[in-house]
């Protein structure tokens, strides 16, 4: 069993929104550092919230610095936010900095994806037609999640999947588990290092990212990723 993120990013502005999830983050971690955007040296302890406004404890005493881009992580996402109208002050013998969230941040959510090993003998595949070829040519999936898949190439790939090509509505075979329109974008193609003792035809690796996959199908593909995980890796 594998594991692998990927990020959606989306803008908001809401600054009582901003502060709740810094007091989420801050429960979440009990100590919250948070890291200046643009110098990875210059960190701060978030002290506490205060309505609208947030109080920092800078850690090696920097120059005051107003407007300030701070960059905060939990544990299932991160934001990137502004303070401004920075001011000193002065709190049991600390100097610590108070300023005004600035209403517009960056949300950043991480999905965890469960990627799992698939056995050959499935005969798991994606098949993809390509404008002037009779036949679809087809790819025989090694692993699988809700983000990708890794394939295996019997023989070399035609020059199509490259880097980045993207290719719609190609056709998703995972047997029993069902059939599936899906678009998809290749992330890397390579030869195998060393060949498969049992499958000697199988010559290439190739890796594909699903893209805008609707809501229902990801929740399907969930479901299917902890089923495969169940069925094949935990029975040997």
């Amino acid at each position: 069993m594998m594991n692998s993120e990927s990020e959606s990013s989306s803008l908001r502005e809401d600054r009582f929104e901003l502060a709740s999830i810094l007091r989420t983050f801050q429960k979440q971690q009990q100590t919250l550092v948070l890291a200046a955007l643009d110098d990875d040296n210059q960190n701060f302890t978030l002290v506490r919230m205060e309505g609208s406004r947030i109080r920092l404890l800078p850690h090696g005493g920097p120059l005051l610095t107003s407007p300030l881009t701070l960059v905060a992580e939990g544990s299932e996402a991160k934001i990137i936010f502004s303070i401004t109208n920075m001011v000193i002050v002065e709190q049991q013998g600390q100097q610590q900095w108070l300023g005004e969230l600035v209403p517009t941040f960056s949300y950043i959510q991480r999905r965890l994806n469960l990627r799992v090993p698939v056995p050959l003998r499935e005969a798991f595949s994606i098949a993809i037609h390509l404008p002037g070829h009779v036949e679809l040519h087809r790819f025989f999936v090694d692993n699988f999640s809700t983000g990708g898949i890794g394939l295996f190439s019997r023989g070399i790939p035609n020059l199509a999947f490259k880097q980045g090509a993207i290719f719609k509505k190609v056709d998703l075979n995972l047997g029993e588990y069902g059939q599936y329109k899906v678009n998809v974008e290749v992330i890397s193609l390579a030869p195998l290092d060393e060949p498969l003792v049992d499958h000697p035809e199988l010559t290439h690796r190739i890796s594909m990212r699903f893209l805008n996959l609707s809501l229902i199908t990801q929740r399907t593909f969930n479901k299917i990723a902890y089923t495969f995980e169940v069925n094949f890796n935990r029975k040997r």
